[in-house]
């Protein structure tokens, strides 16, 4: 795992066991290849990440409240694209 965020971080949530467990997956969507996988969906781990591993210029998401959260304390000046 890189020290730096990708330029272009991904940010998705998937289901270990659905309805059970959930995970977050990050991707450097310019290398197309994952990053990192994190052990849970909320703004608290995903927020520690982006402050260990800096860099991330654009932040692509859907509109989970957990990552706004983490966005907005971790990485205010990234810009966000979120999906429907």
């Amino acid at each position: 795992m890189p020290d730096r965020a990708p330029r272009v971080l991904g940010v998705d949530e998937f289901a270990f066991r659905k309805g059970c467990t959930y995970g977050t997956v990050l991707v450097d969507v310019e290398a197309d290849r994952v990053v990192d996988v994190l052990p849970d969906r909320t703004s608290a781990t995903f927020a520690a990440w982006l402050t260990e591993h800096p860099g991330a210029e654009i932040i692509c998401r859907d509109r989970a409240t957990a990552c706004t959260k983490a966005v907005e304390e971790a990485a205010p000046d990234a810009l966000e694209v979120a999906d429907r």
